[in-house]
């Protein structure tokens, strides 16, 4: 039996095997012996490799991404025996800090992947975080391993659409639901037969992607209750689904509820709509927080004035750059993922 080469390390950093991994896909895959860590940035002069244990509030290991590891403005690194289900990854971007030329590079902080597969941070939905988490919202690995049962899209024709447009939260969060697992995916999934007694036969789900709702959260000055981001129109990952809108969340599983959904769904003649905002991010303007995108290569991902200010076309402080070849095809990336 033949042995593969690209199974067998390379370099070595402390007690971790390397070696150089391949730029696409972007984001992680697991490989055999290991994983595969890719990201790109045209402007970036170095980048390091941060590994978590789950929660912990410190990285067990940062790794420098050799420069012979880099493949253009793509760093690609394979890192063996980990184990995959207890860690939760980021980056640290070195380069310019030049607002004026639009470069916000800050090693400093810890960066989310852009496509990362799951996030964890959030997930018990309206729980206050760590304010002082160096790392709030972690990119987390999944597997590939979900068993869709030959499910396919049902491709109804859209002139025999009835559309049902809801919000996975307010659609079960009330009692009267009658749900085990209220605003979830699985509380929507609980709620298909009603679904079908309405003559729906395709759900419109509101933003389903990764988001903060303690963005721009302030107390009710009548009552006293916190106001938060609720409608999720503010993305922190696209290509994931929000773990505080999964009853599973906690556990990590947030992924396989919301496939089970769309499976569920389909089975009954279903089909799905997402309702996704690639026109800006969480990240707001020049004062909002540095979580990805804008420390991971400002000047390619978003729109900026000649000073280095963020065009703010979406109204919601910046407007992503889907000018740039590397923004369109992350957008390409996220619908192939989704569908």
């Amino acid at each position: 039996m033949d042995t593969r080469i690209d199974f067998y390390p390379t370099h070595q950093h402390g007690a971790y095997k390397l070696r150089p991994g391949r730029a696409y896909p972007f984001g992680t895959t697991l490989v055999p012996g290991g994983v595969n860590f890719s990201i790109s940035s045209g402007h970036a002069t170095a980048c390091t490799l941060v590994l978590f244990e789950k929660g912990a509030p410190e990285p067990f290991v940062e790794i420098p991404f050799p420069e012979a590891f880099r493949v253009g403005n793509v760093w690609c690194m394979v890192v063996f025996d980990l184990e995959c289900e207890r860690i939760e990854y980021g980056y640290r971007m070195d380069g310019p800090w030049d607002p004026g030329a639009g470069h916000r590079f800050d090693r400093s902080k810890v960066l989310l992947d852009p496509y990362a597969k799951a996030i964890g941070g959030r997930t018990h939905w309206g729980q206050p975080p760590d304010w002082n988490d160096l790392y709030p919202q972690r990119a987390r690995l999944i597997f590939e391993d979900f068993d869709w049962e030959d499910d396919r899209p049902l491709e109804t024709p859209l002139a025999d659409l009835v559309i049902y447009e809801l919000h996975t939260r307010s659609f079960t969060a009330h009692p009267s639901a009658g749900v085990k697992h209220p605003g979830t995916y699985a509380g929507i999934a609980a709620r298909i037969p009603y679904l079908k007694e309405l003559g729906v036969n395709c759900v419109e789900l509101m933003p389903i992607f990764e988001f903060d709702e303690f963005e721009n959260s302030r107390a009710n000055p009548e009552t006293g209750e916190m106001m938060l981001n609720y409608w999720g129109y503010s993305t922190v990952g696209f290509f994931a689904p929000k773990a505080g809108f999964a009853a599973t969340g906690p556990f990590g599983m947030e992924v396989d509820e919301f496939k089970n959904l769309v499976k569920e769904l389909h089975r009954n003649g279903i089909e799905v709509m997402l309702d996704v905002v690639f026109n800006h991010t969480a990240e707001g303007n020049e004062n909002g927080p540095t979580l990805s995108f804008r420390g991971i290569d400002n000047q390619t991902f978003y729109m900026l004035t000649p000073e280095g200010y963020y065009y703010n076309f979406s109204g919601c402080g910046n407007t992503l750059n889907c000018n740039s070849p590397v923004v369109r095809n992350m957008v390409l990336d996220c619908l192939r993922y989704w569908a």
